[in-house]
């Protein structure tokens, strides 16, 4: 925790880090990013560190678990070419997660995506393992009016859940008696996220720390209603 206190206030990414990354996508090479990275690193690192650590103070101010770290919280900007083909060693974008530990090992999330003109904020459950969703399945078929009404709850706040086009082709092993019930297709994902996006003009503001805690607060009906079945995962 004193690590949150000891860096000061996120500032907002000045307009320097938004040309940076326009830049990059055009030079995605290694000699361009190499004689550029102090720039990358004052202009992007460094302040979205500030933008985590601020984060995590205000969210300690709510009855929420999470927070981030200011280095362990980030992701790589490299990027892991072992399974693709592409060989373009950067990502185009930067960002970072707020989760129960810091070290984004637990399952439950608002993830900070920052991108020219595809700015956002992401949460709930990206790709956990099988074993962790069986239970999450097993409420919502023992519980479908609380979970569909979860569900309109999240489309009022204008964050609809959704599995990224990542379902199932079938009904999940020992739910086969639920596949002409309406929770049917709910069973079948393998995520459930919900997205709000960000012109580049917002991650630019000092504002943008409250986003984050209103995103989590926003998003903490999905995020309870997964945590409380995981004694049982």
């Amino acid at each position: 925790m004193a690590e949150l206190f000891s860096h000061p206030p996120f500032p907002g990414f000045r307009p320097e880090a938004f040309g940076f990354l326009r830049a990059l996508a055009a030079n995605n090479d290694r000699n361009w990013f190499k004689a550029r990275k102090e720039t990358y690193e004052a202009e992007l690192k460094e302040p979205l560190e500030l933008l985590l650590t601020d984060g995590a103070r205000r969210l300690a101010d709510t009855d929420l678990p999470l927070t981030a770290h200011p280095t362990d919280s980030q992701f790589r900007i490299y990027r892991d070419m072992r399974f693709t083909e592409d060989t373009t060693p950067y990502k185009t974008h930067v960002s970072g997660v707020f989760d129960r530990s810091g070290h984004r090992d637990k399952n439950g999330v608002v993830y900070v995506h920052v991108e020219p003109d595809s700015c956002f904020l992401g949460a709930g459950f990206y790709q956990p393992s099988v074993s962790y969703l069986r239970p999450v399945r097993d409420r919502i078929a023992a519980e479908p009016e609380r979970f569909l009404t979860l569900l309109d709850e999240m489309k009022a706040r204008d964050l609809p859940v959704h599995s990224m086009e990542d379902t199932l082709t079938g009904m999940p092993k020992g739910f086969s008696d639920y596949r002409d019930a309406p929770i049917a297709p709910y069973l079948k994902w393998k995520n459930y996220v919900v997205k709000r996006d960000y012109p580049d003009e917002a991650l630019q503001s000092p504002n943008f720390a409250g986003e984050v805690v209103r995103m989590a607060q926003d998003v903490q009906p999905l995020l309870e209603f997964v945590w409380a079945v995981e004694s049982s995962s």
